[in-house]
């Protein structure tokens, strides 16, 4: 009975852990929340929880903004991204790995930022019109 109450105390214990380890992020796109998508606090942009893609072995999960300037394509798919995504222990830079995925897909990722807290993926862009739109993402100062 006592190993028992000590498993179920560990189990319990590594569930916590794993749950707080997990991350939630706006998730919105041009064709789901156009408008809402540049301000997600102001415009209560639905939270997800991030879900690390069984694929990539001992993957993370991260946050990630952007701005994506697609072109032959699909209708008003041009605009900001928000969502999860994981990143895969050989990927230093998500942003840098995904402006060369999509390099000869008519996408041009004018502007990405990834971070890895909870709704981090919450910046404004200044202009989101696709002509010289860039991020400011104050906890590392780049404009």
């Amino acid at each position: 009975m006592t190993k028992l109450f000590y498993l179920l105390i560990l189990a319990t214990a590594s569930l916590e852990l794993a749950a707080s380890q997990t991350i939630s992020c706006y998730d919105c796109d041009p064709q789901s929340f156009v408008s809402g998508c540049d301000d997600p606090i102001g415009n209560a942009v639905r939270s997800t929880p991030c879900i690390v893609d069984p694929e990539v072995v001992n993957g993370t999960s991260i946050c990630v903004s952007a701005f994506l300037n697609v072109t032959g394509g699909a209708t008003n798919a041009t605009g900001i991204y928000r969502g999860c995504r994981t990143l895969g222990p050989a990927v230093a830079d998500f942003c840098d790995w995904f402006r060369q995925e999509t390099q000869n897909a008519n996408i041009t990722v004018v502007t990405c930022v990834s971070c890895n807290t909870t709704r981090c993926n919450s910046i404004h862009f200044k202009d989101f019109t696709g002509s010289g739109a860039h991020y400011i993402f104050a906890s590392n100062g780049r404009e």
